[in-house]
């Protein structure tokens, strides 16, 4: 069997190596360490986007049928501590009255994903067109057991103010 390297490189070899700290390493693979969670957390954030278009789809037909109930049942527990079940359904209603009929959104503005020790959530930006006015939505999800759940929900438009 051959030896890998030529015999008077091995002594060069072996002093190179041991001289070598383990600061040396944590500095050669400190930046690959940090590429690879961060290509992780990409690939998450586009697979959490995902999921938040399916579920502000299903809101917002379910906003459009008056299913205002069946949107705070499926609401995450922050939601439901920040309003209770009557004035969630009376805000979704003026929304939708004040409004008129909207068009279904092809897509969101863009998605926000923020991740950090408290928890990861999704944050998506629609501007619809109904038909008194444009409105301007931010729905915020957070992942828990059953999936993505509605923990926000912001909007604004003229019309809801006038009117």
């Amino acid at each position: 069997m051959e030896p890998l390297m030529e015999p008077h490189m091995e002594p060069l070899m072996e002093a190179w190596w041991r001289g070598r700290s383990w600061r040396f390493w944590l500095t050669v693979l400190s930046p690959l360490l940090v590429m690879g969670a961060c290509g992780l957390f990409f690939a998450r954030s586009r697979q959490m986007g995902a999921e938040a278009e399916r579920a502000a789809a299903l809101f917002h037909k379910q906003l459009a049928a008056g299913q205002y109930d069946a949107i705070y049942d499926a609401a995450g527990v922050d939601f439901r501590t920040a309003v209770n079940r009557w004035d969630a359904g009376r805000l979704l209603a003026t929304v939708h009255i004040k409004m008129g009929e909207c068009q279904t959104p092809a897509g969101s503005l863009g998605y926000f994903t923020n991740m950090n020790t408290s928890g990861t959530r999704v944050q998506l930006r629609y501007r619809l067109a109904c038909a008194n006015g444009a409105l301007d939505e931010t729905l915020a999800y957070a992942p828990d057991a059953g999936g993505l759940r509605l923990v926000g929900y912001d909007f604004r438009s003229p019309t809801l103010i006038l009117k």
